[in-house]
Order: structure tokens, then sequence, then C-alpha cells
């Protein structure tokens, strides 16, 4: 854990915040470092910028909804280091991997997570299928990768639908924003994906799909990154939930692709059930402020 806090610090030092642990406060900021390792972009693959920006975080705690933006005025800091869930984590990563100065990441964070990269709390996306997914897939470096055989799962998504209350709040929140129409959501089976192994392509980003839910407007339950580490082996690593985990980890994806079988069709199981994966290959993208041509 101090091997961590000690190597997170050292890169991460310019947003000048400590971490809520008496061990962080401790360690002084050098921002000189994350901006030479910014530069060191250019000349990396996009396959090693997302190793290694994603392997900064291993270890770090898993926190529910870090950037806690619940409801107007959002007064949280744009950048969260201290503790993350699946989705801060893909995204702060790719925002470094992208980016060669700390403008570019600040920059980076705001397309990702905002309708026009508009920071504010009623232009966050909300749901994966129709906000977060196409939103991103417009910045350029997102591709739907199609293995066969695939299956389609989709659902209505309305404002005014009978969701849960969280879900009716924040669409109350996110007034003319929020996500409006038919989710559709391609995607293989964990089966599949255990068969195909080989056919998946590095660097990528993977959805867990869930099956359809009453009063929960989601389709994507969970996300993170397949890669291959330096012995070349195909891992996933992601910010997971898991009691008894619940931190940035690293699995071999086989491993994690049959535990997730396993653990989803014990019948004494009582959580939602994970269809399979939709898988999309990382590109480079264009300099930040580029729309996707």
């Amino acid at each position: 854990m101090i091997m961590w806090l000690l190597t997170v610090l050292e890169f991460l030092a310019p947003w000048n915040r400590a971490c809520p642990r008496q061990e962080q406060s401790l360690i002084p900021f050098e921002p000189a470092v994350l901006s030479r390792e910014l530069k060191k972009n250019a000349s990396r693959t996009l396959g090693e910028k997302v190793r290694f920006w994603s392997g900064l975080f291993l270890d770090a705690p898993y926190g529910v909804d870090p950037m806690g933006e619940e409801a107007p005025p959002d007064i949280d800091p744009n950048i969260e280091i201290c503790t993350f869930d699946c989705e801060t984590y893909v995204e702060l990563v790719l925002a470094l991997a992208f980016s060669e100065s700390r403008a570019d990441v600040a920059l980076w964070l705001d397309r990702m997570r905002y309708i026009d990269g508009k920071r504010a709390v009623q232009n966050r996306y909300y749901t994966m299928a129709l906000h977060w997914i196409p939103g991103n897939e417009k910045l350029g470096y997102l591709k739907h990768e199609t293995i066969h055989p695939y299956a389609v799962i989709s659902r209505p998504v309305f404002p005014k639908g009978r969701w849960w209350q969280v879900h009716r709040e924040r669409f109350s929140m996110l007034g003319d924003n929020a996500p409006s129409g038919n989710a559709q959501i391609r995607y293989n089976s964990l089966q599949v994906l255990i068969d195909k192994e080989k056919s998946i392509p590095t660097p990528s980003l993977a959805f867990l799909v869930g099956a359809r839910q009453t009063g929960n407007p989601f389709l994507i339950t969970h996300m993170g990154f397949i890669l291959k580490n330096e012995a070349g082996k195909t891992i996933f690593r992601h910010a997971s939930r898991t009691p008894g985990r619940q931190r940035v980890e690293e699995r071999e994806l086989p491993e994690y692709l049959r535990n997730l079988r396993r653990f989803f069709n014990n019948p004494a199981n009582p959580r939602r059930y994970v269809l399979g994966m939709s898988i999309y290959r990382l590109m480079d993208p264009g300099k930040p402020g580029e729309e996707a041509r």
C-alpha cells in the first residue's frame, strides 16, 4: 500500500491535494514528474500508455461515486486520485493516456464526462448505452469490436418511466439532458469470450452487460480495461466493487471470465445476472478539442 501511495502522489502531484489518510498527507508533491511523464506519451504506443497509467493505480481503494455529483452546485474536484469506482478509474487513465500536458488531462476528463464537455452536474452522462458510450465514440477513440456470435439486448429508457427513486431523482436533475430512447447493446456471452479470447483486441474497453432489471435503466453494470501485460498475457484491470476485493486490481482475463460465469450461475447468488461483455477497441484520438471525423 505504501508503495502505491508514493507512486501515485509522485505522478499526480499537480492537483496538489492529499488523500484523507495520514500516510499520504506526509508525502511531498512533485508536479514536474507528471509533466515529464505526460511528455513521454508522444513516444509510447496507445497500449503502452494505457498499461502504464492503469498500472499506476493498482491497489488504490474502491469508493462509491467518488466524484460525489448528486445535486448542484457541484463543488467536487474534477480529478479524484484517492479512491475510484469503475468509471472514474477508466476516465482518469484514458485522460492521462491521451494527454501531453496537465491542461490536456482536465480537458479530456470534461469531454469524457459531460455533454459538449461543459462541466456541470446537469450535463453529466448518466447511462452508458444512451449517454457515455455515444458521447465518447464521438471523441474518436472508441470502436465497437464485432466478435461472432453475438447477442443484442435493449430496453426503452424514458425520464418519466417507473424507475427506482435514485434514478427518478437523477432524471429530474438532468432535465432536458436526461437520456431518452431505446438503449441497445451488442455483446458477447462469457462463454464466447472464453472460447475466443485471442480474438479480443488490446487495448480495449470492456463493458459488463447485465440482464434487464425492473426499475433500473442501466444495461451496463461495470467497465474495465483488457490489456496485454509485460509477459504477454491478456489481463483485465478494473476498480472492483466485489466484497473482499474493493480496489483497483488486475486479473488474467480467462480466469476473470470463468469466475464471472461461475458466480452468476450460482442459484444462491442474489446479484444481478451478467450476460457477457461488450468490447470496444481503444484507438489513438486526435488532439484534445478535435471532433472525430
